[in-house]
């Protein structure tokens, strides 16, 4: 995640970079050292120390990934970090590798993160400062750590985190089970790795994934998935799913360095805590002291300026890792490098291939602008009659209706290193309908969230709902942008499911996470519906099931999306209008 050099200043609207080239840097390794926590188990640490008098600051990261290719991995940031004055330490989360006990995702951090903390806080090579650093579950494992605000902890930057709520984003997304969780478990084993391709994660089909119920994946996969099992015994957000939350935000006093890319398959964790931290956060210092990075990347970050074939330009890049020390200094060695007085939001706008200094997330000014689903009742397909505009219809419009079969479900191979991919093929099904605007003839800035109000019925009493907005370019080439899902049952509650009434019109209304796209004269913009986004997603098998991840009983439904007076459906965009 190093990216180029950067001024110490921003340019434009990128994070300002710590001044000075890397350091150079003698660097030891002192491995293994036993932490015990509460319940008597030990976990696993190592430590990159700079050759340097001590006691210094120190840089935790907890990972399930293990701590000896995680250093290896992410050598030249630790040396990086290091090298300013800083001992990183890498923990191997419990029941991972080298550490004690039995892994359960998530379940454990909260507490295993207090107590690591405040155990290194407490060794005389720590000068009583640490902060937390890392990306995904690492991320993760920095907020479970801060909810349960140990004194020692003073800044925390995760980077690709997924939200608190385990049923925002993954393993589930209002109520759609995020398939590829399914080979996490089966390359993570219990202890180690127990699938050598676990470095492609996410980048082919696996058989396994056809199975029916997903409950049974494990044994179709030959292994055990013990903890895969005991979520899939839950389908409702219950007591289970609420002890993997960290939400805990009126109590946390960490200033935080959120970072993500528009692409990142846990995109929303970074801003709904910086949004949650900024109102919530229980100190002045806490709620001042939120930073948050969005860039033209998909999860693995600032790795390219090109992704899935569009070239951002060279700003695409940046020094993350200088800006990364720079907020490290000002929280866990007291600089006053004023880093917590320049703007907090800074964003990547694709199209404008630019970065924006922003006062505020979601951005002050934004203007949420209704765009109304239209057509002759033939919008099936990319080539169908399906427009979008800010018009809301003003006659009965005929309906559109496709056939969701779950045995031929519409296919998108997901790979969580790509970013904008083309949709042209997954649209060219009759199961798929296509409202795209009129040329645009002026440029349309769109940054921030973005929410679908789909009003439908189906003919079965349960079916998901796949919305996604693409950025359709002159070459015709459909360019993902974002996307939301909804599985019916938890239109009105994810703890209290209802059962659709067949054929009854019905509002859906829910996130598609957000996009930070200029559309482009000459572009067009696109809305798409269906009813799976297989792989990534499970299907909705539309039996109705109480336990739909137990579900082998398949029914076609008809789906029929309404636009006409009063069932207006449409997208909303949060449009940004500025004077040059």
């Amino acid at each position: 995640m190093t990216g180029e050099p950067a001024e110490e200043f921003p340019v434009g609207g990128r994070p300002a970079a710590r001044a000075g080239a890397p350091k150079p840097v003698e660097l030891w390794v002192q491995h293994d050292l036993r932490v015990p926590m509460r319940d008597g188990v030990e976990l696993a640490l190592d430590l990159v120390r700079p050759r340097r008098e001590g006691p210094l600051p120190v840089v935790l990261v907890r990972t399930p990934y293990d701590k000896t290719m995680t250093r290896a991995g992410d050598a030249a940031q630790f040396r990086r970090i290091a090298g300013e004055g800083y001992i990183v330490a890498v923990n191997d989360c419990r029941g991972r590798f080298n550490s004690d006990g039995e892994f359960f995702p998530y379940l454990n951090e909260h507490d295993d993160g207090y107590d690591t903390v405040e155990w290194i806080a407490a060794q005389e090579w720590c000068d009583g400062n640490v902060g937390m650093i890392g990306g995904s579950y690492a991320g993760q494992t920095q907020w479970f750590a801060a909810s349960r605000v140990p004194p020692h902890l003073r800044a925390i930057v995760p980077m690709v985190s997924p939200p608190s709520s385990l049923w925002r984003n993954e393993p589930i997304f209002n109520g759609v089970l995020m398939l590829g969780m399914s080979e996490w478990m089966v390359g993570m084993g219990r202890r180690s790795w127990q699938d050598a391709s676990f470095g492609a994660l996410f980048s082919e089909q696996k058989d396994y994934f056809e199975a029916l119920p997903v409950s049974s994946i494990p044994a179709r996969a030959g292994v055990a998935g013990d903890w895969w099992q005991e979520m899939l015994r839950h389908p409702t957000l219950d007591g289970f799913w609420k002890r993997g939350q960290y939400d805990r935000y009126a109590e946390m006093t960490v200033p935080a360095l959120n970072v993500t890319g528009w692409w990142d398959m846990n995109f929303p964790g970074a801003p709904t805590n910086f949004e949650a931290m900024r109102r919530y956060a229980a100190t002045p210092e806490a709620r001042a002291g939120q930073k948050l990075v969005i860039g033209p990347w998909p999860h693995l970050l600032n790795r390219s300026r090109e992704v899935s074939g569009l070239d951002f330009g060279a700003d695409a890049l940046v020094d993350l890792d200088a800006y990364v020390v720079r907020f490290f200094d000002r929280y866990l060695k007291s600089e006053a490098n004023a880093i917590e007085h320049e703007k907090p939001v800074h964003v990547f706008v694709t199209g404008a291939d630019e970065w924006w200094a922003e006062d505020d997330w979601p951005l002050p000014g934004t203007e949420e602008v209704p765009f109304y689903f239209h057509s002759g009742g033939s919008a099936n397909t990319y080539d169908g009659d399906g427009t979008l505009s800010t018009d809301p219809p003003a006659t009965e419009e005929p309906a559109d209706q496709y056939v969701y079969d779950p045995l031929d479900p519409g296919r998108v191979l997901w790979n969580f290193r790509e970013g904008p991919v083309d949709d042209r093929a997954a649209t060219a099904r009759e199961d798929v309908l296509c409202y795209t605007s009129q040329v645009l003839t002026e440029p349309l800035d769109v940054v921030g969230w973005v929410t679908c109000r789909l009003v439908a019925s189906s003919s079965a009493t349960d079916t998901d709902w796949h919305v996604r907005l693409v950025d359709v370019h002159p070459d015709g080439s459909a360019r993902f942008l974002c996307r939301g899902a909804l599985r019916a049952r938890f239109r009105e509650s994810f703890e209290h499911p209802t059962l659709l009434e067949p054929g009854r019109p019905t509002t859906f209304e829910f996130t598609m996470d957000a996009t930070g796209v200029r559309f482009l004269p000459g572009h067009r913009i696109r809305v798409e519906v269906c009813s799976s986004w297989f792989t990534q997603y499970d299907r909705n098998l539309n039996s109705g099931a109480e336990n739909p991840f137990g579900d082998d009983d398949p029914r076609p439904a008809t789906q029929t999306v309404l636009h006409q007076p009063g069932r207006a459906s449409h997208v909303v965009l949060p449009v940004i209008r500025r004077t040059p």
